[in-house]
This record gives structure tokens, sequence and C-alpha cells, in this order.
């Protein structure tokens, strides 16, 4: 919690504020220095009246927040996509050995990811059913999911059974009902059963692939969201495809021409990978 202080030190002095000025008629000077230094809490009726004098909203000193206390998590990330997509094993394993030393339960989650991503670069080490379990206990432990739950599940779906990820895929949508109130995290749950319709039509799980398509279909998105529409309609045509619709590929193919009058090369490669396959 002294981040907190850190966090609100950094918003007044970004407005020119003093002291005095954000403590308003409540609160002294002094304790609001405390409270930067993080020698003291504030109540939180105190820490609202604080905020209202700063002129800022509780929504974007927790995104402040959060930014701040995930800048490790970033890197983390960061490391394992670099190493993943080098398909730099030795790199993903030295990672495993550090997270091991920890031992907590995040470190162990964690691990999970890193294990995922050694599976996706050599299929031969697969992840452990006692990992799987860990992961799903956790997950359906959660009751409202956030950025952490959806980064985990994002980067371990590739591991679970069909029938596993149809369920925390269900536990996703029910449990981010008030991360979804912002537009910006409604996009990320979006994209993530985006991907998870993916995952089921490479594993020719059509009736998973429906269901997930009928949620989205009561979902609204933005038309300036292009690139996650293109990739809903690609969902949609390949699953037309795959259910014995043969005018689907024609469809595939102008999805592609569009990709490239935009620029999107590595999408439309991808896409062209698929149509060569079917």
């Amino acid at each position: 919690m002294n981040d907190f202080g850190k966090i609100f030190k950094q918003f007044r002095e970004s407005k020119g504020m003093s002291l005095r000025e954000v403590a308003g008629d409540k609160l002294s000077a002094s304790q609001i220095s405390r409270f930067e230094r993080g020698q003291t809490s504030l109540n939180v009726e105190s820490f609202y009246n604080c905020l209202n004098n700063l002129n800022i909203s509780l929504g974007e000193f927790e995104l402040r927040y959060r930014n701040y206390i995930q800048d490790d998590n970033i890197v983390f990330n960061s490391k394992i996509s670099e190493a993943y997509l080098s398909g730099n094993i030795s790199k993903l394993m030295s990672m495993l050995d550090k997270l091991s030393e920890e031992n907590t339960s995040v470190s162990y989650l964690n691990s999970i990811v890193v294990k995922t991503a050694i599976s996706m670069c050599d299929p031969s080490r697969r992840v452990s059913q006692k990992d799987i379990n860990f992961l799903s206990d956790y997950l359906f432990s959660i009751e409202e999911w956030g950025n952490y739950e959806l980064w985990l599940f994002g980067n371990t779906s590739f591991t679970l059974s069909p029938q596993l990820l149809n369920l925390l895929g269900s536990e996703m949508i029910n449990k981010t009902h008030f991360y979804k109130s912002s537009e910006e995290n409604k996009k990320k749950v979006y994209m993530m059963t985006l991907n998870i319709i993916s995952t089921f039509l490479d594993k020719n799980e059509l009736t998973y692939a429906l269901k997930f398509l009928n949620y989205l279909d009561t979902i609204s998105i933005s038309e300036t969201e292009t690139y996650i529409k293109m990739f809903h309609k690609y969902v949609k045509l390949l699953y037309s495809y795959k259910i014995g619709d043969s005018e689907a590929i024609f469809e595939l193919k102008k999805l592609v021409s569009a990709l490239e009058v935009l620029e999107c090369y590595g999408s439309a490669k991808k896409i062209n990978d698929e149509i060569s396959k079917l």
C-alpha cells in the first residue's frame, strides 16, 4: 500500500498542486506528506476527498497504480514471448529455474505459463496434469477475473483439453462482468474469446466453437475496431467451411485481399496458410 502514496505524489506534482491545496479543509499538509512517504494511510473518505481536490477519478488513479505495479509482469511477459518466438528453450528453462526458487502460488502459476511456451516449442515436453489441475483450480476459485487471470488463461489455453477449455472459457465470460465495464477490457475479453474459437476450430471441436461464436453475436464492438471485426469474420467463415459451406473459401480469399490492402500482411499470410490446409 506504500505505493499508493508514491503514485498520489506523482499526480499532485504533475498538476503543480501544493500539499495544502490537496489536503483541503479535512486534512493537514503534514498528513498528506506522511501519506506520500508511505508512513501513514488515509481512510476511504479522506482518500476520495483528496482525489476530488486533484480533479482525478478513482479509475485514473487505479490505472496508474496498476501500470506501476505491473511493470515487472510486463517485462516477464515480454521475455516469455521473445524466447518462445525465437524457439529459445534454454532461456525458458532458465526462467523456470528462477520461478521454482520463489516457491509461491503466483510463481507456480507463472511457471505453468513458461511450461506452456516450452511445450509449444517442443510438443514432447507436455505440461503435467498436476500443473493443469493447479491452474484450473485457481481460475475456478476466483470470483471476478482481472488482467492477471485473463493473461494466465490466454497463455495456457493451448495446453488445455477441449472440455476444460470450454469450461474455463465459460468461467471467463461469467466472471468478467465488472471488468468488461471498461471498453478496453471488453475488447480483451472479445479477443480472448476469438482465440478460444480459433483453438476449437483447429481441433475440429465445432460444437464448442459454435457456442462461443453465438456468445460473440450478443456483443457489440465498435466499427473502429477493424482488426477485431476481421478476426471475427475469419473464424465465422472458417466455421462455415468446416460444416460444409464450400462457398466460404471464396469469402476467406476476399478477406485475405482486404487485409493486404490494409497492409496486415502477417494476418493475411496466416489466413492463406490456413486456406492451403483446407
